[in-house]
């Protein structure tokens, strides 16, 4: 009963909660729901492109062949002739022309008495052709309240408001900057070409009308679209809350309470046609390019600064922005806001809670984790399909964080009603297996991971050298616990966090393996990079150890990778998990053959071939230890502190391989020199052996070293 309430609580203070978040929390943390609309664009991919746009591009090739931006009148009146007799079915203008042309032959006779007068003035030749052409000017709004204020722009559409009250939040720009007077009243019609970015920088909406000294105009994509459609009256029509949708002709366009379009980015940057205005100014374009088409003029050259970020882009030319609006206009697949959006999303987020509540609690443990994944995809596959189907713009982070918080509060929930009975099994289990084994199986919730199986594992064994001597050194059993106390707690360290299992300490010994009872993936490479690891830690080991005990530890390594037995073993009432077998003795031995060949760190040739990852390793032998009758190929790793020449290592391969081969005045010869230029124990040895084996002449020679002791 008590468990039911508590489930029944936090249901409802959750949801609450999370509607108390969506009312009152700061619109800047709402850019995670934009960032998870636009991941969604990305998954759907790019749309077809409405082939009746093109981009005349002002790039960096046309600057590089007529010089830097702005060019002179007279250069971009013959770019706009030329694009107007390839018969295009309107022009839109992402330029404006703000200043007078400063280059204009005319001002030069103003200035000089003795030139005529009648020198051609480069705006009024661009006026002329404007008066020619279907353009459709572009300006911008600003909203700068210190600016005076400026002339309205003129254009030819009647906007009648119905139902628009005051409680609108339509753009309110305080002036503008508009193309010279000569060239604004040579246009057709104009439109603002304002991309005003959300609070992280990215475009996700454009303004089709705002409102100037208590009128409204409209942006450049949706002037050209209504005189292209030769349409004069466009109806904003709004209620006592908000503005419902703008309509002309057979246009329904959705726009919020600010007069803004939700984009239906159809793909990243050059998704449409581009011509590049050098084409156009060398006619070496075809003849049908721009026949009957929406004709931008804008940029992408770099040095104009005219790059947005899109949910598809993060360095799209602002022209192609226009391009994309224009696009939903004529394909009429809107994104919109509800304008009772409130009200649609507290319901869905009530819906999603009571739900997902319900499910988690009735859901066994192993099926929460598939069930929740598999909800999360049912959750974005719905959400996917309200937006690019239904064009529905919905918040997607509150459902998100509904699914995750019921997820967490039940799972918390279960957890808080289980813990006494969980405490109390693991005091039941405590008495048969070790801490490490039961936390498994209370984890699994299952007898077959302790139950005795073969697995292939690599069995770990270190030890400190020379340890007999340095008990003596210490003296004090006290200091000696101390000791090996701060050696071993990092060495113990490095085996959890490669995924290894500390088996038992021995002493000073530790045994450790990989791969039981849970299975690790490259087992044999996380067992070697433990092993480095501890070689590598011991320098700041012995710092500590030296100063406080007046001590230097060493320590061998042995590892082996085999198969051996794994499960729950020992007497009746106690016992513990464990590994063994002859691979575990055979890396024991491995362990030992380190102070043999005075080396750090000895691996077995099946432990070689089980590496996956690159390391320093060199063969050391081939050996029958005591109790085997076949031998073993071992190597040794080679860690950073030990520095081998690549010169020493090129002769020991050279020395190594004669011995094997029984090439023994070779070998000798190269371990004499490698005796002398890098003495070692390793060396020494082997060049003992080549001369005993040249010695006794009468003994088949064998490269293969037996073992009498462990």
């Amino acid at each position: 009963m008590k468990a039911n309430l508590l489930k029944l609580f936090s249901t409802f203070g959750l949801a609450f909660f999370l509607s108390w978040a969506y009312l009152f929390t700061p619109q800047t943390f709402f850019s995670l729901d934009n960032r998870l609309r636009d991941f969604m664009f990305v998954i759907r991919g790019e749309l077809p492109k409405n082939d009746s746009i093109v981009i005349v591009d002002i790039d960096d090739a046309s600057l590089k062949a007529y010089g830097q931006w702005p060019w002179s009148r007279d250069l971009v009146s013959q770019l706009f002739q030329n694009i107007n007799a390839l018969q295009p079915g309107i022009i839109g203008l992402d330029i404006i022309f703000s200043e007078a042309d400063r280059a204009s032959p005319h001002l030069l006779s103003q200035k000089f008495s003795n030139l005529p007068k009648t020198l051609p003035n480069n705006d009024a030749i661009l006026a002329q052709t404007f008066q020619t052409a279907p353009i459709v000017g572009g300006y911008l709004f600003t909203f700068d309240k210190t600016k005076i204020q400026n002339e309205a722009p003129l254009i030819p559409a009647i906007i009648i408001q119905k139902g628009l009250k005051d409680n609108h939040s339509l753009l309110t720009p305080s002036s503008t900057i508009l193309n010279i007077p000569i060239l604004q009243e040579s246009l057709y019609s104009s439109g603002f070409f304002n991309n005003i970015p959300d609070a992280n920088g990215m475009i996700r909406s454009v303004p089709l009308i705002m409102k100037y000294d208590h009128t409204l105009y409209t942006s450049l994509a949706l002037e050209m679209v209504r005189i292209y459609s030769n349409v004069n009256k466009i109806t904003v029509q709004g209620n006592a809350f908000s503005i419902e949708s703008m309509d002309f002709e057979s246009y329904h366009i959705p726009i919020d309470n600010f007069g803004r379009l939700f984009i239906n980015f159809r793909g990243p940057k050059h998704h449409y046609t581009y011509i590049s205005a050098k084409n156009i100014l060398t006619h070496k374009v075809p003849t049908n390019a721009l026949k009957d088409k929406f004709v931008l003029v804008g940029t992408s050259a770099l040095g104009l600064y005219d790059l947005r970020a899109i949910p598809f882009d993060n360095n799209i030319p602002g022209v192609e922005i226009h391009a994309n609006v224009i696009d939903n206009l004529l394909s009429k697949d809107f994104l919109a806001q509800p304008h009772n959006a409130v009200l649609y999303n507290l319901s869905i987020l009530w819906m999603l809670i009571i739900a997902f509540m319900l499910l988690w609690h009735t859901l066994r443990s192993w099926l929460i984790l598939p069930v929740a994944l598999l909800v999360l995809y049912g959750l974005g596959t719905l959400f996917f399909t309200l937006l690019f189907s239904y064009g529905l713009v919905l918040n997607l982070l509150f459902p998100l964080l509904a699914f995750l918080l019921t997820l967490i509060s039940s799972v918390a929930i279960d957890y808080m009603v289980s813990f006494k009975q969980k405490e109390e099994a693991k005091k039941i289990l405590g008495k048969k297996v070790s801490t490490s084994v039961m936390n498994h199986l209370i984890k699994h919730a299952s007898e077959e991971l302790v139950n005795p199986k073969e697995v292939e594992s690599t069995v770990f064994f270190s030890d400190i050298k020379g340890f007999t001597s340095i008990s003596e050194t210490l003296g004090s059993p006290v200091k000696l616990i101390e000791m090996l106390n701060t050696y071993m707690t990092p060495m113990v360290e490095s085996i959890i966090d490669h995924q290894g299992t500390i088996d038992k300490f021995i002493g000073d010994a530790i045994m450790a393996y990989w791969n039981a009872p849970l299975a690790v993936p490259k087992h044999a490479d996380k067992a070697v990079q433990s092993a480095i690891a501890q070689i590598e830690s011991l320098a700041q080991i012995n710092a500590v150890i030296t100063a406080k005990y007046n001590v230097t530890i060493n320590i061998g390594i042995g590892l082996h990778t085999g198969l051996v037995t794994a499960g729950d073993m020992g007497a009746k009432g106690r016992s513990d998990y464990t590994v063994i077998g002859d691979n575990v003795n055979l890396a024991s031995r491995l362990e030992g053959l380190t102070r043999h060949y005075d080396v750090q760190i000895l691996i077995s040739e099946a432990t070689l071939q089980a590496l996956t990852g690159t390391y320093n390793i060199r063969p050391i032998d081939t050996v029958a230890v005591k109790g085997k009758s076949n031998a073993v190929k071992i190597y040794e790793v080679i860690c950073n502190t030990k520095n081998i020449e690549t010169e020493e290592s090129t002769l020991y391969l050279t020395a190594f391989e004669a011995y094997q081969n029984a090439q023994l005045i070779e070998a000798k010869n190269a371990f004499e020199m490698l005796c002398e230029l890098y003495p070692c124990t390793l060396y020494i040895q082997y060049l003992k052996r080549c001369e005993e084996a040249l010695d006794d002449t009468e003994k088949t020679f064998s490269p293969i070293l037996k073992m009498t002791t462990k």
